[in-house]
């Protein structure tokens, strides 16, 4: 039963020898407005249509969607979509109609259209769950006079309890003849490089393992990868990693910078090659030369060969093929392979395919982390409502990280830190990462953001930058008490108050010993700050954090390490100032449509922005309090629905 449930289905686009099943699928799936052979051919040739299908393992049909896209209009629209009964409760439909946003969204549209009948509380169901809306009744509207209803989708928006209709994420693995790898790791897909480039449509996203016999400019296997990076999937190798395996400079460059490594086993009984599979090799000597040389060329099969005498010398390394590994070595392949797409293949216990796999970054020693334990595994189980799944992992995961699909980042996040390394491989790779790299460098570094914000009129503390030589002016000419900052201080940590010229100057010149820049910011006295989490453009939560009993801020560091932090009141959003909701909306616009925390206060002239965190806190019991569970899911649909489209 197991297997029957994890049988790989496959979306792509119908061609002229599926018409005959397509007929026998449409009587199986209506009764009534059936659509002729010729209507079917149509959609196949015409350029104004698609017609997706999904099949199993042996191109049986189970499914099929018509798109129809209309020049100049930026409305695509289902015009059916059908699912052989007896394959109901896999997936199938949530991944046609994930191929058919993506086909819209390629053609320029911003929203997809579909009519479905009023007593089809299945199909109804299938399309509130993944993001379409009510916009219309339609009486009498088939051909037996059954009434319809008109439902639409806004491609860049998710709704709140959706979940996203992202097409199979089954990994592809392509061989020039399938015999080339006698052993398939389950849930996995081996197709021909012929069959694949027949494919016409990719699915964004998608891993793709390229597995071919030449890797040559202008082969087979050449336009695999080059075809496979302009469907937007995610290639290995890629085509440009493909020129530097036959460029001579690069090959140069890695002998030298592997060298080093290989220097230190002289006088060893060293082999005369090196086999490395997905970046692991199972001598364990050779480990960290094994990824290195992954690092350098992304290439699935790499053989150094090892030159013995009259010193340990690298003389060159190749791209081996798949069909020439011999058979004691085909075994430690097939374990690298699995292992490689870890997060790609569905756990035993699991009954479907995810849509996608997450990568939670977390440290477990940090102590005052973004999100606490249980936050954290209500990310998890919010993932898989989603129907995804989340594992968490810490920095020694850096090289797994091209085994999930999305990036969510729970450690606080610095530049000169592995969180804006994670950030970057996974933008690098055409991964949705959160936090996004461009927002970690605004939010992180204070002094950028009070400059964005001032020069986007939009209401701050009076704020002042400040480097050594101008200390003196400003200690005669500032008004105290005032706040200084560290440009990248989080969570209350390097903000300082500072009551006089002396204690300003004395303070000063110790924090310039780690920074060449400083900022002081008016006294704002208040009670508590608001924070409006913000994610994709939408204001997900709101809370009151009160100052630390006796203190003026929100965090008090104590000698002994420990952390005092004021009561929270988190309230529904409907009951904030719509003034304060607008000024936080206004500033993330200026970063992104990532995932913020605005702090503000409320004064007299209006609210106004303290800072904006990446990266902002959800602990459970708190943030939740008022969403709960739903807090957790609309964080997880936002990323998961980001899966093979770049949000820039």
């Amino acid at each position: 039963m197991t297997s029957q449930l994890l049988q790989p289905i496959l979306i792509r686009t119908a061609q002229a020898e599926d018409l005959q099943q397509l007929l026998a699928l449409e009587s199986k799936c209506f009764q009534t407005d059936l659509i002729s052979r010729r209507s079917f051919r149509s959609f196949i040739k015409t350029d104004s249509s698609r017609l997706l299908v999904a099949v199993d393992e042996h191109d049986q049909l189970l499914g099929y969607a018509a798109i129809l896209l209309r020049l100049g209009s930026s409305v695509a629209r289902i015009y059916s979509l059908g699912v052989d009964p007896d394959a109901q409760g896999r997936g199938i439909g949530a991944q046609l109609i994930g191929g058919a946003e993506a086909i819209a969204r390629e053609n320029g549209c911003t929203s997809l259209s579909l009519e479905v009948r009023t007593d089809n509380d299945r199909a109804i169901k299938l399309y509130e769950k993944h993001g379409f809306e009510l916009e219309a009744q339609l009486p009498a509207y088939y051909e037996d006079s059954a009434d319809g209803v008109r439902y639409t989708r806004l491609l860049d928006s998710m709704p709140s309890g959706s979940v996203p209709a992202n097409r199979t994420r089954l990994p592809i693995i392509l061989v020039d003849r399938l015999k080339d790898l006698p052993t398939v790791p389950d849930g996995c897909r081996v197709m021909t490089v012929r069959d694949y480039l027949a494919l016409e449509h990719g699915v964004p996203g998608r891993r793709i393992i390229n597995l071919s016999r030449s890797y040559e400019p202008l082969s087979l296997g050449y336009y695999c990868s080059l075809l496979a990076g302009a469907r937007k999937e995610r290639c290995l190798p890629e085509a440009d990693a493909l020129l530097d395996i036959n460029w001579k400079r690069i090959h140069k460059n890695a002998r030298l910078s592997l060298q080093t490594l290989l220097t230190t086993r002289e006088g060893e009984d060293c082999p005369s090659f090196i086999e490395i599979y997905f970046g692991r090799t199972p001598d364990k000597r050779f480990r960290t030369m094994a990824r290195q040389a992954f690092d350098l060329f992304r290439c699935p099969i790499l053989r150094i060969n090892i030159q013995q005498s009259p010193s340990l010398r690298i003389k060159d390394i190749e791209a081996v093929a798949v069909h020439r590994l011999s058979e004691d070595a085909m075994p430690q392949f097939l374990t690298a392979l699995k292992a490689f797409l870890k997060g790609s293949l569905p756990k035993p216990a699991v009954r479907k395919l995810p849509s996608a796999v997450v990568a939670i970054l977390v440290n477990p020693d940090e102590e005052s982390p973004p999100s606490d334990e249980k936050a954290l595994q209500c990310f998890v189980e919010a993932a898989d409502s989603v129907s995804a799944r989340a594992e968490l992992i810490t920095a020694k995961d850096y090289g797994r990280l091209l085994e999930f699909d999305a990036l969510f980042i729970r450690e606080t996040t610095a530049l000169n830190h592995h969180t804006y390394k994670f950030a970057k491989r996974a933008r690098g790779e055409g991964m949705p990462v959160i936090d996004d790299p461009h927002s970690i460098l605004c939010c992180t570094n204070k002094i950028y953001l009070a400059e964005l914000l001032k020069s986007n009129r939009i209401l701050t503390p009076q704020t002042v930058i400040y480097d050594k030589p101008r200390m003196k002016e400003l200690a005669a000419s500032l008004e105290f008490p005032g706040i200084v900052k560290i440009p990248d201080g989080c969570f209350s940590r390097g903000v300082h108050k500072v009551s006089g010229a002396e204690e300003f100057s004395d303070l000063s010149r110790d924090l310039f010993r780690d920074t060449d820049l400083l900022m002081i910011q008016e006294y704002m006295p208040t009670d508590f700050d608001w924070r409006i989490g913000v994610i994709d453009g939408e204001p997900l939560y709101a809370c009151k954090y009160y100052m630390v009993s006796g203190n003026w801020k929100i965090y008090e560091y104590e000698n002994d390490g420990s952390v005092q932090s004021g009561d929270s009141e988190t309230v529904p959003i409907s009951e904030v100032p719509k003034a304060v909701l607008e000024v936080a909306l206004n500033g993330t616009r200026l970063i992104g449509n990532g995932f913020y925390g605005v702090d503000i206060k409320e004064t007299p002239s209006g609210p106004c922005i303290i800072e904006i965190n990446d990266n902002p806190s959800i602990d459970y019991g708190i943030e939740d309090a008022v969403l709960g569970q739903d807090l957790y899911q609309r964080v997880m649909a936002v990323l998961v629905s980001r899966v093979g489209r770049i949000i820039a």
